[in-house]
């Protein structure tokens, strides 16, 4: 908590300043979009405003994070939810000069909306925008993806594999050995290892007791898996990444007392090596289905969007200046926020949400 005799009066007045505002059409919350935060030069930061139970929470947008507080209408705390971002301290200094600017531009706003629009419109950064291109238009031009005759047979590989025999058994030495056969195909460097010595090498290391497990025994593998024992491990992340890597889980039909794997990756940059190692699953006629299918092979093909913008996991706009100029002009930009006035019943239900 801070106590403050600063920020309360600024949060006050931008509070009712954006009460004559329209608020964002969402049925779930009174929230606005506020006026833009410069803290430097050609750095545009979205400001955002939500009303909850006569709670007023904050938040600036400086990526590749946020910086965000809440104040109870007309009290003298504030709260600061978040610490350091982007060198940036979420404290009183900060809010003075944030709120200072939106307070500002909301006045002014407020004299002319269209007038206000028109120049955000105009002078807003592209690097500061978000938006969306299909991702080979990203590549670099020394980009070499994955041939189309290869990712023909990738998904020849996965229609296959569907189709196989399942077991009709599961134990750890037999999960140990599928990861194995994943691991060669892509970790050259593991191939002399034991199945065992490679998950430790490369899995997320939260096994949740499948390591502990008689190496072959069927019913003990089927009463821990068909358990809670597990839950909140990372047993079958056989390559660890943040936020995930590559999995690959048993998966137990009760109606054919079967069993196959899923194998299941959804970070782009773990792409190739998975379905590389799907197609080493596939020669070994193993049965196993890639769980977003369609998602990996549209994005491998290029063929899928990417966001465009200055978050942490976006394709930056300089960057895409850089390696690709000519694609530029093919951003799906997304709408610039409009200020606008208020619509009288969204004025009543800001009113009902806290004051």
């Amino acid at each position: 908590m801070k106590f403050t005799a600063t920020l309360p009066i600024l949060l006050n007045s931008v509070y009712r300043l954006l009460k004559k505002t329209q608020p964002i059409d969402d049925p779930s919350d009174v929230a606005w979009w506020g006026p833009y935060v410069m803290p430097s030069r050609g750095l545009w930061c979205p400001s955002h405003f939500v009303l909850y139970h006569g709670v007023l929470y904050a938040r600036l947008q400086i990526p590749p994070g946020s910086c965000d507080l809440s104040w109870e209408i007309g009290g003298r705390e504030v709260k600061f939810e978040t610490h350091t971002v982007s060198g940036y301290v979420n404290g009183e200094a900060l809010w003075e000069m944030a709120l200072g600017q939106i307070e500002r531009r909301l006045k002014k706003a407020l004299k002319n909306f269209s007038g206000y629009n028109r120049f955000v419109e105009k002078h807003l950064p592209p690097s500061c925008r978000t938006g969306k291109i299909r991702r080979d238009l990203t590549w670099p031009r020394n980009f070499r993806p994955i041939p189309e005759r290869e990712l023909w047979s990738i998904e020849k590989a996965f229609d296959l594999a569907m189709n196989f025999s399942k077991f009709s058994r599961m134990t750890r030495t037999r999960y140990l050995k599928t990861a194995a056969c994943a691991y060669d195909a892509v970790f050259k460097e593991l191939r002399p290892y034991s199945p065992l010595q490679k998950y430790k090498k490369k899995a997320d290391g939260r096994h949740g007791g499948l390591l502990d497990l008689p190496p072959n025994n069927t019913v003990a593998f089927q009463k821990w898996f068909c358990s809670r024992a597990w839950s909140g491990c990372h047993p079958w992340e056989i390559v660890f990444g943040h936020p995930h890597g590559i999995m690959i889980s048993p998966r137990y039909h009760a109606d054919g007392c079967s069993w196959d794997f899923v194998l299941w990756v959804d970070s782009p940059g773990w792409f190739v090596s998975a379905v590389r190692m799907a197609k080493a699953l596939a020669r070994e006629k193993i049965p196993f289905e890639l769980q977003n299918r369609d998602a990996v092979l549209a994005a491998l093909h290029g063929r899928d969007e990417v966001e465009v913008g200055p978050d942490l996991y976006s394709v930056q706009y300089s960057e895409l200046a850089k390696e690709r100029p000519d694609s530029l002009a093919k951003i799906r930009w997304d709408p610039i926020p409009q200020l606008s006035p208020i619509m009288k019943p969204r004025l009543d239900e800001a009113r009902r949400a806290g004051g």
